[in-house]
Order: structure tokens, then C-alpha cells, then sequence
């Protein structure tokens, strides 16, 4: 009879809480998916209620350099620890944040100059699905058949709630270059979705994000010249300040923290579909709640 000593090292067999532990820490990775979403829908309403005095290019550029300016003292004594591997990862650090930060922020900013809250929430529920095709091609992953008919319903329930339950109002949606933008926008975020997957990088969390927003804050440079030469600044009062904070705050720090740290746990596709019902749910609140109560919510979008 073998003795417990034999039996190797007690580490290797499970506790008794082990499994509850192992519980806990899979719905937290899951309240970490679902939050970005109810950001992103802030994103929405907030972007839409700056466009007249915060011009879209600006608006990104000044949300990005004041979450750099936030993040940089917590990241400073990493980035000398870590300079070796920063360097090492300057080129795919780069290529994250001209496509996670510059590109996606700056195409939905534009868009919602042209387009109507309601088209931009309807599109911004395909996110999950764009991140799926993104996954499947660039890292073979694949999804179960429960998972797929979820997504299939909870884009499903997102046009319904859009359309206020009447399923003919989607068909008498004008979509025009406005849309266009947003998908191109979400098109860079599920691109951005998969890379952190893709290539996994050596550098400490607070170093990554603060370096690839650092990086994507400098790729705004030439279109908020192009902008300012053009259409000129803007001013900064109480109401533009509090705008940007809440940016730079919960969309340019806290949402991507929490969605680097489950697609790193999930992976691209399972993350985005684990979030869908919420994200589905949050990309109709700006729809809902800038609608009149005395008109229909699908009101005609800017061309």
C-alpha cells in the first residue's frame, strides 16, 4: 500500500475549494468582458453630445494624451525595468495602436458627424461576429454551435429592440458613408481583438497599455493638424473637460484594461461572444435614449 508521501506532492490534488475558487475566478474574467460594452455605449451618447464643439479628430487625440498623461507615472519605473522587451516589441506595439487607437477611435468619431445614433448602435452590435470572422481566419478558432445560434439571437434581439419591435422600421433605415465609417471602425477593433492574442506580449500590463496608447496618441499628430488648419480648435469649458475625463478615464484606460485582460484569459472570439447579450443590450441605449418619446426611434440619419 502506497504511503500519502508516495502519492507526490499535495499541491497536485485539488482542495475542497478549488473548484469554488476556480468559479469566482471565471465570472470575474467575465465581468471583465462585459464591461467595456456599457463603456463603449457611453462612448456613444458622449461622442455624439460633443460633435458640435469637439471636433472628432481632436476629441480622440486630447481623450488619448490624457490618459497617457495618467497612466505614465505608474508606468515609469517598468518601462526601465522592461526597456529591453519594449524595444523588442516596438513594431508590433505600433501596429497596435495605429489600428486599436488611432483608427477605431477616429472613424466612429467622424461617423457620428453622419450618421444616426440608432445606425451606429445597430452597427456596433456586429462587433462580436466581425471579432469571430477576425479569430477563425487569423487564429483558427472556433466557436460551438451554442455559442454561434447566441450570437445569431442577441443580434437578432439588438435589431429588434433598435427597431422599438416593429421588424419592418430596419428596412426604412437610410444608411449612408457615416455607417460606413463605423464598421470600418469596429473592422480595426476586432483586428486589434485578435492581435493581442496573436502575438503575446513579454511587457507588464501597465507598460503594454501606456506604451500602445503613448504610440497611438502620436499617429493622431497629422490629422489634428489637418483638423485644426481646417475647421480650427475648440474651447475648453467644464461641460468639454468633463467629456474627455470620462474618455480618457473609462474608455481609454479602464475598458481597455478590463478587454485586454479577457481576451488574454478567453481569447478574440470566445471574449466578444461571451459579451454579445450585453454588448447588444448597451448598443441601444444611445438610440433609446436620444430618441424623442413623441417620434420614432428610427429617425432619419445625416447624410
Amino acid at each position: 500500500m502506497r504511503s500519502v508521501a508516495d502519492r507526490g506532492p499535495a499541491a497536485s490534488v485539488p482542495g475542497p475549494g478549488a473548484a469554488p475558487a476556480a468559479n469566482r475566478t471565471g465570472a470575474t474574467i467575465l465581468l471583465l468582458a462585459a464591461l467595456p460594452p456599457l463603456f463603449w455605449a457611453g462612448n456613444f451618447l458622449v461622442a455624439r453630445a460633443m460633435r458640435d464643439p469637439v471636433p472628432p479628430f481632436q476629441m480622440s487625440f486630447w481623450r488619448w494624451a490624457l490618459a497617457f498623461t495618467l497612466l505614465l507615472p505608474f508606468a515609469w519605473s517598468a518601462g526601465r525595468r522592461e526597456r529591453e522587451r519594449l524595444r523588442d516589441e516596438l513594431g508590433f506595439l505600433t501596429l497596435l495602436g495605429a489600428v486599436g487607437v488611432t483608427a477605431f477611435n477616429c472613424f466612429v468619431y467622424a461617423a457620428l458627424h453622419h450618421t444616426s445614433v440608432v445606425n451606429g448602435a445597430l452597427i456596433n452590435s456586429l462587433m462580436p461576429a466581425v471579432t469571430f470572422l477576425f479569430a477563425l481566419v487569423l487564429l483558427g478558432e472556433r466557436l460551438a454551435f451554442q455559442r454561434i445560434l447566441g450570437l445569431a439571437v442577441s443580434l437578432l434581439g439588438a435589431a429588434t429592440i433598435v427597431a422599438g419591435g416593429r421588424p419592418e422600421r430596419i428596412a426604412d433605415l437610410a444608411f449612408n458613408r457615416g455607417d460606413l465609417l463605423v464598421l470600418c471602425g469596429l473592422t480595426f477593433w476586432a483586428a486589434y481583438t485578435v492581435l493581442i492574442r496573436w502575438q503575446r506580449t513579454q511587457l507588464s500590463p501597465i507598460l503594454f497599455l501606456t506604451a500602445t496608447i503613448g504610440l497611438g496618441t502620436l499617429f493622431h499628430t497629422p490629422l489634428v493638424t489637418w483638423e485644426v488648419a481646417t475647421s480650427g480648435g475648440f474651447f475648453l469649458d467644464l461641460r468639454s473637460g468633463a467629456a474627455l475625463a470620462y474618455l480618457a478615464i473609462f474608455l481609454s484606460i479602464l475598458a481597455y484594461v478590463f478587454w485586454n485582460r479577457a481576451v488574454a484569459a478567453l481569447g478574440p472570439a470566445r471574449t466578444a461572444i461571451s459579451c454579445t447579450s450585453c454588448r447588444s443590450s448597451a448598443s441601444c441605449w444611445p438610440s433609446r435614449c436620444s430618441a424623442n418619446p413623441s417620434t420614432p426611434t428610427t429617425q432619419p440619419a445625416r447624410s
